[in-house]
């Protein structure tokens, strides 16, 4: 009898294993399967999970979106289990009241002074003129959007703690969860997939959606971290004598930006293509530039910058750029969220969109939250839903609410770069830049020969600016990068 319990006992054991070594097969990665976690003690007030300090609390919300997702109608998990993190994140900030709806109902019946008596005017005349566009929008806006602490910060300017926060929990979310009756999901590549689908691509490319599809995808990724993105701003690499030997692409930032990332915080990455995640920096595209946010900023309408435009550059133009400087997996339109450095480069182009918005408020005569130009494809419609984020229409992008639901701490000044260790004031153009790497370099050419060897196929990013110093770089690569890595 003995025997024969424990012959089942190894039988049971051996199928289990053999499913377990099946999964790792396929996903390269080792399982979260942590039975021993007490997932309830990081349920809130309202029986909610949420994401604490504690690590362990992001394994337990994504099981649990999932495996919900799972079981809800309609039958695609991944976009239930999106549509879940970008509710979190709409529900993630409060917002002071209104001063005239604070008036208690006593203080309305008593209302004698003259102070209260204009209150409570203005409170019936916001509700009555509620949907009509108002040429004073800043000191409401300033009224209304002050309870929001996700600050964004340059990435240079966070602290070692902060840095290594945002990256350990990027990297939680690339280990793949165990799910009920076999398989698992990895929430890093659900997400990432997001802009893989031809629908979604285009209904988040060439037209108006363009700035607010991204921002809600940002929102996303933040509700799947707990913690705000950083933005890469690519000024001050731009203004480098050579922006390829900038800090950023050392292993205490990105990691390397030649070949393949095998060091760095993203080291030996997997992508949900089953590519090694790789790079091939400063061929071609082009960084954002100073000049460039300028000519951005000098309009005061969103038409101007909302491709296709006639004489100017979009913001999706200026936008390409980096995605092409960088090349690798953030080269090529369905595959780029797929390295990391895609969430930071669009945190700033969200950046960009906000100062943009703050400019036409300070002009008195735009509403950016209606400024929705009829441009791009049908699905891009200011009344349609955005794809694939269900709960939304495509003019909700443009609301005071969704920027609220983030601020920006803005980038350092001349002459003390804001203390930070990785940036240096340019005397003369009175700017901050990083520093250089001090890392010796092998022969680069050597590098990008061995880099072209690694092929991420699909359609790229168009950029129609090219920085005149990649051109110079390596020119007799350039033919092969358009094929492969460009």
């Amino acid at each position: 009898m003995k025997i024969k319990q424990t012959t089942t006992s190894f039988v049971l054991y051996s199928i289990t294993l053999n499913l377990l070594l099946n999964i790792v097969k396929v996903t390269g990665q080792r399982i979260l399967t942590n039975p021993a976690i007490n997932c309830e003690q990081y349920r809130d007030n309202r029986g909610q999970l949420e994401i604490t300090g504690n690590d362990d609390s992001l394994y337990c919300l994504h099981e649990h979106l999932y495996k919900s997702a799972l079981s809800s109608p309609p039958n695609n998990a991944p976009d239930v289990y999106v549509n879940e993190l970008l509710q979190k994140a709409l529900t993630r900030c409060s917002f002071k009241k209104t001063q005239s709806s604070e008036l208690s109902k006593t203080e309305k019946k008593t209302c004698k002074s003259r102070k209260c008596k204009k209150l409570r005017y203005h409170g019936r005349r916001r509700k009555r003129f509620a949907r009509k566009s108002k040429s004073n929008r800043g000191r409401r806006y300033k009224a209304e959007h002050n309870e929001c602490n996700w600050e964004r910060k340059e990435v240079r300017m966070l602290s070692r703690s902060e840095w290594n926060q945002f990256t350990k929990r990027i990297n939680i979310l690339k280990k793949p969860i165990a799910l009920p009756g076999g398989g698992s999901f990895i929430p890093y590549d659900v997400i990432s997939n997001v802009h893989r689908g031809r629908r979604s691509l285009e209904a988040a490319h060439r037209g108006s959606n363009f700035p607010s599809w991204h921002r809600i995808y940002l929102l996303v990724m933040e509700a799947a971290i707990g913690i705000p993105i950083p933005y890469w701003d690519h000024r001050m690499d731009y203004d480098m004598d050579e922006p390829i030997d900038s800090i950023v692409w050392t292993d205490e930032f990105f990691g390397p930006g030649i070949g393949e990332v095998k060091s760095g915080p993203f080291a030996n990455w997997t992508t949900a293509h089953n590519e090694p995640l790789s790079r091939n920096i400063g061929l071609t595209g082009s960084l954002i530039s100073e000049c460039m946010v300028k000519g951005l900023l000098r309009y005061k309408s969103h038409d101007p910058i909302i491709y296709p435009t006639i004489k100017s550059y979009s913001l999706e133009d200026i936008h390409n750029g980096p995605h092409r400087w960088v090349a690798g997996q953030l080269s090529v339109l369905r595959k780029s969220p797929q390295d990391p450095i895609f969430f930071l480069h669009h945190s700033f182009v969200d950046y960009l969109w906000y100062l943009f918005r703050k400019s036409t408020r300070e002009t008195g005569n735009i509403d950016p939250s209606t400024d929705y130009p009829d441009k791009g494809p049908a699905s891009q419609g200011r009344y349609e839903y955005m794809i694939p984020f269900s709960k939304l229409r495509n003019i909700h992008g443009y609301s005071d609410f969704i920027e609220g639901l983030s601020s920006f701490k803005p980038p350092p000044k001349c002459p003390h770069c804001g203390g930070s260790d990785y940036l240096e004031c340019d005397a003369q153009i009175s700017r901050c830049k990083s520093k250089a790497s001090k890392a010796v370099v092998p022969d680069i050419q050597f590098l990008r020969r061995q880099a072209m060897n690694i092929v991420i196929r699909g359609t790229k990013f168009v950029s129609p600016i090219t920085d005149i110093r990649t051109s110079g770089v390596a020119l007799s690569f350039l033919q092969l990068a358009n094929n492969t890595l460009g």
